[in-house]
């Protein structure tokens, strides 16, 4: 499953990626495997949308969310 595929108030914890070309500045932001967050908030399209992470907040584009691999939580 991806970050994209989760709905406002969801959480869940990042795993890994799905390629390399993630980009360098999200993992400098603290998105790493392991990291708990949650959706704060979804844009309309899914693009983009808001996590809390670390008591910090990220809004990322919907092509970002989907090379993100999470695990969510119940």
């Amino acid at each position: 499953m991806n970050l994209s595929n989760l709905k406002k108030g969801e959480k869940g914890i990042i795993k890994g990626y799905k390629n390399d070309n993630f980009p360098i500045k999200l993992l400098e932001l603290g998105i790493l495997p392991g990291v708990k967050f949650e959706i704060l908030f979804v844009s309309i399209f899914c693009d983009p949308l808001c996590i809390s992470y670390d008591q910090s907040c990220l809004t990322l584009r919907k092509k970002e969310a989907e090379n993100i691999i999470i695990e969510p939580l119940i």
